[in-house]
C-alpha cells in the first residue's frame, strides 16, 4: 500500500495507529503516534485509517514536544557531571560521546539525545565533524568546562546511522602555571545496531540515567603522547590496505593461521558469522583515503570474508554496510549476483536496521 505524509494508520498486528509524518521509501515509513513520538514501521504492517479525534490528539501532541524542544534549544545545553570520588566503578577520566533515550523506561524508542562529555580537570575547546561516506562535514565546535557535558542535539532512530562515524578534535587548557598537553584528535566510531539492544544501554553515574557511551580518549593516554606528534601518510595506511589484501605467508598470516582463520572474531555461532564493514572497524585512521580508497578497502575485506567462509563451509554472514547513499551495498549486490550456491537478502529490520545484507550459503547447509 503507498502511503503519503498526513495519512491516518492503524497498526495491523498492534494496538493503535498514528499519522504518517515522513516517507523513507515504498517499504518504510515514520509514524507519529498518539504521545507525540515518531516511530519507524514498515508499511506492510499499516492500514489506512483512524478517526478525526485521535488525528486531533497526535497533532497536539507533536505540536507540544516541538514547542519543548525549541525551549530546550533556547537555554544553555551545558551542565555540570554528577561525580562519585569514592566510587571504584566510575569511568576514568576521559571524553566520552553518548546517546540517552528521552524515554528512560524504554530506551528503545522515542528519541535520543547526544551529548559531548568531558571527564577531565581540563577546559575543553572542541569540534566535531560527521563523515558521510569519506567526506567530513562540520556539525559542531564549542566550550566545555571541566567535569561537564553538552547536549549537541536530539534525534530520531532513524538519524543514528550518520552518527556512527565521526571525528573529534580537542584542545585542553588549564589556567595558571600547568604543564601542556597535546592536542587531542580521534574517531568517534561504533556498530549502529548496538543501539538497537536494550542491554547497551547502562545506567551513568555521570548522569544519572542510562545511556550507551562511547570512550573517545583516555586523559592517561593524551598526558603520555608528545605535544607535536608526526601525521600519518597516506602512504602507510596504503601500507595497511594491502595488508587486508594479503593471503599469502606474511608473518601477519602466520600469526593469524596460529590462532584459527581471521573469521573467528567476526562469529556468533559456530556456522554464523557476522561482519562489520563500516571503515572505522577496518581501518585505525583513514582522513587521508579518499572515496575509491575507502570502496576498495571495504570490497576486498567483503571479498576475503566471502572466500573464507566458503572455505570453512559457513552457513550464513551477516555484512553490516550502513545506509549512507547505498554506494557500498550496490557494489556488494554486484559481487553477490556472480556468486553461484549462494541466497542473499536484507538482514532483519529489527536487528540491523536498513543497513546490513545476509547471505545463507545453501552449499554449505
Amino acid at each position: 500500500m503507498i502511503f503519503k505524509i498526513g495519512d491516518k494508520v492503524n497498526f495491523l498486528n498492534d494496538l493503535g495507529g498514528g499519522i504518517v509524518t515522513k516517507i523513507v521509501d515504498e517499504s518504510l515509513v515514520h509514524v507519529t503516534i498518539e504521545d507525540g513520538f515518531e516511530i519507524p514501521v514498515l508499511a506492510k504492517e499499516l492500514i489506512k485509517t483512524g478517526t478525526a479525534e485521535i488525528a486531533e490528539n497526535i497533532a497536539l501532541a507533536h505540536h507540544q514536544i516541538l514547542s519543548r524542544s525549541r525551549e530546550v534549544a533556547s537555554n544553555d545545553d551545558t551542565f555540570s557531571l554528577y561525580l562519585s570520588p569514592n566510587s571504584t566503578d566510575q569511568r576514568a577520566d576521559g571524553l566520552y560521546f553518548c546517546f540517552a533515550p528521552q524515554i528512560q523506561e524504554n530506551p528503545l524508542s522515542g528519541p535520543l539525545d547526544i551529548l559531548l562529555l568531558n571527564h577531565t580537570p581540563y577546559y575543553s575547546i572542541f569540534s566535531l565533524f560527521l563523515n558521510y561516506d569519506g567526506d567530513y562535514h562540520g556539525n559542531e565546535y564549542g566550550f566545555l568546562e571541566p567535569e561537564s557535558a553538552i547536549l549537541l542535539t536530539s534525534i530520531g532512530r532513524s538519524e543514528i546511522e550518520k552518527w556512527a562515524n565521526g571525528l573529534w578534535q580537542n584542545i585542553f587548557f588549564k589556567e595558571d602555571k600547568c604543564k601542556p598537553i597535546a592536542p587531542f584528535s580521534g574517531l568517534i566510531n561504533f556498530r549502529p545496531v548496538k543501539l538497537y539492544k536494550e542491554e547497551n544501554f547502562q545506567y551513568e553515574t555521570f548522569l544519572r540515567k542510562k545511556v550507551f557511551m562511547v570512550q573517545v580518549a583516555l586523559l592517561s593516554d593524551v598526558v603520555s603522547k608528545p605535544l607535536i606528534e608526526e601525521r600519518i601518510s597516506k602512504e602507510t595506511l596504503k601500507t595497511l590496505e594491502e595488508k587486508i589484501r594479503e593471503t599469502g605467508t606474511s608473518n601477519t598470516t602466520s600469526q593469524i593461521k596460529a590462532k584459527g582463520s581471521f573469521l573467528e572474531k567476526h562469529k556468533i555461532d559456530d556456522k554464523i558469522a557476522e561482519v562489520d564493514l563500516h571503515i572505522g572497524e577496518l581501518v585505525d585512521d583513514f582522513t587521508n583515503l579518499d572515496k575509491k580508497d575507502l570502496l576498495n578497502i571495504q570490497t576486498d575485506y567483503f571479498k576475503k570474508c566471502m572466500q573464507q567462509a566458503e572455505k570453512e563451509k559457513l552457513s550464513k554472514v551477516i555484512f553490516i554496510h550502513g545506509i549512507g547513499n547505498g554506494v557500498l551495498k550496490t557494489e556488494l549486490n554486484k559481487i553477490l549476483e556472480g556468486i553461484d550456491g549462494i541466497e542473499f537478502y536484507d538482514a532483519p529490520y529489527a536487528r540491523y536496521g536498513m543497513g546490513a545484507t545476509e547471505v545463507n550459503f545453501y552449499r554449505n547447509k
